[in-house]
């Protein structure tokens, strides 16, 4: 849809529009140029010359019946403007936006369609095919529709972003403005005027322009606002002012948007995979996160030696509304710790590289030696400190989940505020951090001794025999409630009204059924699954979304898909939780290791699947937690909204937790906690269907960071994350929402996994993302279910489509596309 007709749809001024779409305007090129249709990509010289298609097009006879319909829906009194609006205007990598002809000042019909052939004809320009040449596009998509705009006359005109694209500062305007009509900017005719507008900035006279007046510009910030909530997406965005009154004429979406930012090195991954940047993060998530991955990873730096104390810079930032980590400082920290490299580092972490080769590796030398010693024998020490606690700590950390979630649950409607406050505090301040801490640590070891042990294991091990002996963890938490939602579905099957309710019944009606009749044994079951895993959710570690506890419906959408579609859970059923035996792993190892170095791989290796183990089941006990900070805000935001502190329930979700702890302490102003609220809440719906570059680095890191295509293969492939080669039909997806429409046997394509898509991982066979890392939650529950699965596959979800037939290896992460099998 043209972005022109989506900005009619809000409360704006725009200049009344008309649009005559590619399926009107292609035949009458094609008629003009026969030739284009036997062309293929590579023979671009022999398009008829621009001169040649310009005389061909003015003799031909637009229909009558477009001639009329443009006679019918102009107006004698108004002039009119006509300008392209191409299919490949906007991309990712590629951008036509200017290279087409815009025609002003058409007062007729017949204006109208001599400008209509003018701004077809601006397709076979010779730097628009030089373009299209260059970026090898197929010229069978030179189309074009056409934008026919009511034409204002304007006193300043301008383009406005809705980030900084030079500075990639995400909240701030930026602007550039000419006096009169905006072909001057888009020509360069004149220089622009160029200012930059802080989203939530209040605009003082002080800050008007030469060109703009103060309210002129507090009525674009405004609007702005609308737009970028509206798109939810960086935008640039043409208007013009006329008599005071400010016209939006067009808007397309930011399509490259650069990694660079002012300062440091950073990085969404695993926070991403992990869900808490699988989306906008709003403020009082962001601020636990940042708080929880501060403290720890601080502690975790110093206490092995890996940074000095007085020289750790902040390790968390939010941008584009998601938090991103310091990868630089944690960069530094690994370098010295031996067997580093840092090539392998980024892809057991999915990381961007920004360098060729294998990047940094630590090495030891004569001035190196005694610190690398010293940083070995800390982080031993640390992870046997870890390995020999964890099963203790894991145990509190379950009481105290249980403890607190019993208090929650028995606060009432009529629980003085004061009480619900002391709890939040309790909850957030102490248990969450307690819990998120032990996480953290948890994966900080991970990572280190990944680093140390995979190097080693890999000059003795094939890739392939690597990943298998670090799947099959077995009883891994995070797979514990698919297996209960399969035995609900043999509860179901067996009984055969149950089975014909589910069937017939649509999923809304099977749920009042079920409150109407607690005591059947599906909802006894379902009832049991709420107790047991209702502190999972659709879109987990988002807060804003509800657990499974407090909506039966959730569970009941989930049964139903099955019960629609055993197949799904045939497959699963028979791989999940099988656990390698120690005779396995000795089998697995023995075509390659030595009768002598045998013991110490096979220490290594049980320790590495240790590891994972208990990082995954504090990762469990990491998300009861994050159940337990939304029930408590949730009983506190009903409470503020009641004393109208608040105007809606989920408003505390969208700020920070200090902001909250200074309006309990009365140290924030009711109408400052409501215009906060507003502003995260602008700042995450402006960002929320945009997904931005999971690394942030500084501009001057390299070149390569000016290149929107550089780094990006030719060919599709990824990095291997568990082995196995499938063949199969590809299903794009890239919400969980749309987890019923994949097939069983599909082969699963995503821009990233988070915890969200954990319950579809029983009925794929195969798992390929655009980021994610070996060491994320999606390879290690994909390892479990014995799913073949890629990562870091760039631009796996446009160059595949749903319904292609792909062959995949999970080893080598090469993808092989079958032309003419779907």
């Amino acid at each position: 849809m043209n972005a022109l007709i989506d900005l009619s749809q809000l409360d704006l001024q725009v200049p009344k529009g008309y649009f005559i779409s590619e399926d009107q305007l292609t035949p009458l090129w094609t008629e003009a140029i026969p030739e284009i249709t036997a062309l293929k990509a590579t023979v671009y010289p022999n398009v008829p010359n621009y001169e040649t298609i310009v005389q061909r097009l003015n003799q031909l006879s637009f229909p009558t019946e477009l001639h009329t319909e443009i006679s019918d829906l102009i107006s004698p009194d108004k002039t009119y403007i006509v300008r392209s609006s191409g299919m490949m205007e906007d991309r990712a990598s590629t951008s036509f936006a200017g290279q087409y002809d815009t025609i002003a000042d058409c007062t007729t019909a017949d204006d109208i369609i001599a400008a209509l052939k003018q701004c077809i004809a601006s397709l076979f320009k010779p730097a628009v095919l030089t373009y299209w040449q260059t970026h090898q596009l197929d010229i069978q998509d030179l189309k074009m529709s056409v934008i026919i705009q009511e034409q204002i006359a304007a006193d300043s005109s301008g383009v406005a972003f809705t980030l900084n694209p030079l500075t990639n500062d995400d909240r701030q305007f930026t602007l550039e403005v000419v006096k009169g009509a905006g072909e001057k900017l888009v020509s360069g005719s004149v220089t622009p005027e160029y200012l930059t507008i802080d989203w939530f900035s209040t605009i003082e006279s002080t800050d008007a322009s030469t060109i703009l007046t103060s309210d002129q510009l507090k009525q674009l910030q405004e609007q702005l606002l609308l737009i970028a909530v509206f798109y939810g997406y960086p935008v640039d965005i043409e208007f013009c002012f006329s008599k005071n009154s400010l016209y939006f004429l067009q808007a397309r979406p930011i399509t490259t948007i650069r990694r660079k930012i002012s300062k440091g090195n950073w990085t969404t991954t695993n926070f991403r995979d992990g869900g808490v940047a699988a989306q906008p993060c709003p403020g009082l998530m962001w601020s636990l996160y940042r708080e929880s991955w501060q403290t720890t990873l601080e502690k975790f730096l110093i206490q092995n030696k890996l940074c000095d104390s007085r020289n750790i810079d902040q390790l968390s930032i939010n941008h584009f509304a998601r938090p991103y980590w310091n990868i630089g400082v944690v960069k530094e920290a690994m370098s010295q710790i031996p067997g580093y490299i840092e090539r392998e580092f980024d892809d057991e972490l999915g990381v961007y590289k920004n360098y060729r080769g294998d990047g940094y590796k630590s090495r030891l030398t004569a001035q190196s030696i005694g610190h690398l010693i010293t940083v070995a024998t800390r982080i031993h020490k640390t992870t046997q400190q870890q390995r020999q606690t964890a099963a203790q700590q894991h145990k509190q950390l379950l009481k105290t989940y249980q403890s607190i979630d019993k208090e929650i649950q028995a606060l009432t409607a009529t629980t003085d505020h004061k009480k619900i406050e002391a709890l939040w505090k309790i909850v957030l301040n102490v248990a969450y951090l307690q819990s998120e801490q032990t996480y953290f640590w948890q994966v900080f070891v991970n990572t280190v001794q990944l680093s140390m042990k995979k190097t080693a294991l890999l000059k003795k091990l094939p890739l392939n025999t690597f990943f298998q002996l670090i799947s099959k963890l077995g009883e891994v938490s995070h797979v514990h409630p698919l297996r209960d939602l399969y035995e609900i579905v043999e509860i179901i099957q067996a009984n055969n009204e149950y089975k014909h309710e589910w069937l017939s019944k649509t999923s809304p009606e099977i749920n009042e059924s079920l409150n109407e009749q607690p005591n059947r044994l599906d909802a006894k079951r379902i009832q049991g699954f709420q107790k047991s895993f209702g502190y999972h959710s659709n879109r987990e570690l988002n807060l804003l979304v509800p657990s499974y506890s407090e909506d039966q419906q959730l569970v009941v959408d989930l049964l139903k898909d099955y019960v629609e579609h055993p197949e799904k859970i045939a497959t699963a059923k028979r791989s999940s939780l099988q656990t390698l035996t120690n005779e396995q792993i000795e089998g697995l190892i023995h075509p390659y290791v030595s009768k002598w170095q045998r013991p110490k791989v096979m220490k290594d290796i049980k320790i590495l699947r240790e590891l994972l183990w208990w990082r995954e089941e504090f990762k469990d006990v990491s998300t009861r937690f994050y159940h337990l900070v939304r029930q408590i805000t949730l009983k506190l935001s009903e409470r503020y909204s009641q004393l109208g502190y608040i105007e809606k329930t989920e408003d505390l979700f969208y700020l920070e937790k200090e902001t909250i702890l200074s309006f309990m302490n009365d140290q924030f102003s009711q109408e400052s906690l409501r215009e906060s609220v507003k502003n995260n809440r602008i700042y995450c719906q402006a960002y929320r269907h945009f997904v931005p570059p999971g690394d942030l680095m500084e501009a001057s890191v390299s070149a390569e960071m000016e290149n929107p295509l550089a780094n990006e293969p030719s060919s599709l492939s990824g990095i291997g994350a568990n082995d196995g080669v499938f063949t199969g039909k590809v299903r794009i997806l890239l919400d969980p929402k749309e987890i019923n429409l994949l097939e069983a046997g599909e082969i699963l394509v995503t821009h990233f996994t988070d915890t969200g898509w954990s319950h579809a991982f029983g009925s794929i066979k195969g798992l390929i993302t655009e980021t994610g890392g070996v060491l994320c939650h999606a390879s290690i529950v994909a390892r479990e279910f014995g799913i073949p699965t890629i990562v870091c596959a760039t631009k796996a979800t446009e160059k595949l489509k749903t319904g292609m037939t792909i062959t995949m290896n999970g080893t080598t992460g090469e993808i092989t596309i079958h032309k003419g099998r779907c």
